[in-house]
């Protein structure tokens, strides 16, 4: 059984650890989190030990795994990476109610929820988030970084962008695009593209402001690149 780390100590981070829980291989060992409020907390029975500074300790202690559990899709694919360079293995947390259709496609380092569905010949891209009772139908695209909410519904052949976002209970009727880096609010309708770094909501769906990435904006950018990751984390943190 290997021992996974949880990177994100917030609501997602103990999703994560209830589905961790429930995989034979796995065993959640402890969470790490940008916060640094949160470091020494007990959250779900495991330890907060720390940020990235943690991973050599980490491996010294034989723990190589983690998930990244953090809800702003730019930190947490770039906390991956910056773990994957750290030469921590990336794992995927897929709750055993998940449905998977033989035929989808799924990428590396993945969190799908209970009840959530993925069609025939679907793809996920790696980093992707899909929680309870989300609908991926035949033929959806969702990729790299994207977040789908809990119960949204894509119907057929739609194109989710990278770190695109829908939240709560949104639906995309088929054929339509939601496009890199755009924002869906809860119980939207899209009836329409979405185009890259908008938002939309409403039903129908309307396209309205900027939602450009404030990642790299917002923070100061050190000379050591992973506190860079770890103060933008800490900004967008569940």
């Amino acid at each position: 059984m290997q021992s996974v780390v949880i990177y994100g100590a917030g609501g997602l981070g103990c999703q994560v650890e209830d589905f961790l829980q429930q995989h034979p291989g796995y065993r959640p060992a402890a969470f790490l989190d940008s916060n640094p409020s949160k470091r020494g907390l007990t959250v779900a029975g495991l330890p907060v030990r720390g940020g990235l500074e943690c991973i050599p300790l980490l491996a010294q202690e034989g723990i190589s795994c983690a998930v990244v559990a953090v809800g702003d899709c730019a930190a947490r694919v770039a906390l991956a990476e910056s773990l994957r360079r750290m030469e921590m293995q990336l794992v995927s947390a897929i709750h055993p109610l998940a449905t998977i259709s033989p035929s989808a496609k799924i990428g590396q380092h993945v969190i799908i929820g209970p009840r959530a569905t993925v069609c025939v010949h679907s793809q996920i891209g790696d980093h992707v988030v899909m929680l309870a009772g989300a609908i991926a139908e035949h033929d959806n695209r969702i990729e790299r970084g994207a977040f789908i909410g809990p119960a949204v519904r894509l119907a057929g052949t739609v194109t989710v962008g990278k770190n695109a976002t829908l939240e709560i209970g949104s639906t995309v009727i088929p054929g339509r695009t939601i496009g890199r880096g755009a924002h869906v609010t809860a119980g939207a309708v899209v009836i329409q593209d979405v185009p890259a770094e908008s938002t939309a909501g409403g039903v129908p769906a309307l396209a309205e402001t900027s939602t450009e990435s404030n990642f790299v904006s917002q923070v100061d950018a050190p000379a050591d690149p992973s506190a860079a990751v770890e103060a933008s984390a800490a900004l967008h943190a569940d």
